[in-house]
């Protein structure tokens, strides 16, 4: 049987710690028929040189270079150059199990599915701690139409993150035509995105398996917020609700989920010490509006 060409994009900065242990993973994997897009947002370490090596070694990982834009605009380019048929995203400081590819190809063609999602456990360097995401270890298989999916995106939130973040998913490309990242988006950008292709996939197939190992350390996105990113994140969800909302889409656990997250970022900017009145005053207004329910 044939096996379809994968694009693995991953965006390159300040990662000259880790990659060689994500490329490795790569060339282990037990699907081979892929490509590597490395690209190099302006890093200013020795990411660049560690790419060419791996370039120079194996014509199926392709460099290239760009100024400096953020992970959004990398993993654009790394879109517009990739010649697979399906495309999956790789952040450079993680690492594959090496049925990664295998998985996530196999099951999407065996069910004819748009996407393909899997799950990941997480290491943590500064605790040397290990946590698993997969919320049963039977490895079952879901499959969810369009309108499955949407009506279940919040449950799915409070089990872990694999369908919505850039990893642990295979999608076909014919999927992307007009969709990218959002070059402005400055937190969960790989949210915002997924939401926008869960709007046009007619199926989806989840395996619930651990691929893949993401890698917590002290300059992980998740540890650098700013009151802008929050801001960000708080807006864009607003907007795939509002998107929800005209489709015709019943709402209400969107809503709920989304005052649980104003909570949160309260809760945040409060731990962090950050200065924000006017964005605290937003957050108490959309919650205000949110809950309120008129007299009959």
């Amino acid at each position: 049987m044939t096996q379809d060409l994968i694009s693995v994009i991953i965006p390159i900065y300040n990662v000259e710690d880790y990659i060689r242990q994500c490329f490795d993973s790569l060339l282990n994997q037990t699907y081979q028929n892929f490509e590597v897009l490395m690209i190099n947002d302006g890093s200013p370490d020795n990411s660049g040189s560690i790419c060419q090596e791996y370039a120079d070694r194996d014509s199926r990982f392709r460099y290239f270079e760009k100024e400096n834009g953020g992970v959004s605009s990398a993993r654009n380019l790394g879109i517009e150059r990739s010649g697979g048929a399906y495309i999956t995203f790789v952040d450079p400081d993680d690492w594959l199990d090496v049925t990664y590819l295998e998985i996530l190809y196999t099951n999407l063609k065996k069910y004819d599915a748009d996407v393909s999602v899997s799950t990941y456990k997480r290491f943590d360097m500064d605790k040397n701690c290990w946590y698993f995401h997969a919320y049963n270890r039977s490895n079952s298989i879901e499959i969810y139409t369009n309108k499955e999916l949407l009506e279940s995106l919040p449950f799915l939130a409070t089990i872990d993150y694999s369908f919505f973040f850039s990893f642990v998913k295979l999608v076909d490309k014919k999927l992307l035509a007009s969709i990218r990242f959002n070059e402005n988006t400055m937190l969960a950008e790989d949210m915002e995105f997924w939401y926008k292709v869960y709007l046009k996939v007619n199926k989806v197939v989840f395996v619930n398996r651990d691929t893949y190992t993401y890698r917590i350390h002290s300059t992980s996105a998740a540890n650098n917020l700013t009151i802008e990113k929050l801001k960000s994140s708080m807006q864009h969800r607003l907007a795939f609700i509002a998107i929800l909302a005209a489709r015709g889409i019943n709402i209400e656990s969107y809503v709920q989920d989304y005052i649980r997250h104003l909570y949160d970022v309260m809760a945040v900017i409060e731990n962090q010490g950050l200065e924000a009145d006017e964005t605290l005053r937003w957050i108490r207004e959309m919650m205000y509006l949110l809950t309120f329910k008129n007299e009959e």
